[in-house]
């Protein structure tokens, strides 16, 4: 009965729609491009906290709707870095996410080191 149950509350979840794409930043500024619902978008931001350069080739954003890609401009809620991995929540709740293609050290990445900035889509 208890796992019948379970998996009925992980069935009910709403699953966010997806888009994925690149994610690459050099000393702050990020540019993204993502494919979402068949159509292209840029994003094009910055980042505060973090100045190192990197990329990401298998970045992933997810949304509620594609009209939260908009032109107006988001700021991230201020979220803490891994060294393997990034997570960039726009106020707006759209999230893009991925793993960098070469992990940081201790040193490049200090625990706790917390990152903001934010950015605006364009539609291709």
């Amino acid at each position: 009965m208890y796992h019948a149950l379970c998996s009925n509350i992980w069935q009910d979840l709403p699953i966010m729609p997806q888009g994925t794409g690149t994610l690459t930043s050099d000393k702050g500024r990020v540019l993204g491009q993502f494919e979402v619902e068949g159509s292209q978008y840029i994003f094009v931001g910055n980042l505060t906290g973090f100045g190192q350069s990197f990329s990401i080739p298998n970045a992933d954003v997810t949304y509620d709707s594609a009209d939260q890609l908009h032109k107006e401009s988001e700021e991230f809620e201020k979220l803490p870095i891994e060294k393997d991995q990034i997570e960039l929540k726009l106020k707006n709740g759209v999230a893009i996410t991925g793993g960098f293609d070469m992990p940081f050290s201790d040193g490049e990445v200090k625990k706790g080191t917390i990152v903001g900035g934010g950015g605006k889509w364009l539609k291709l």
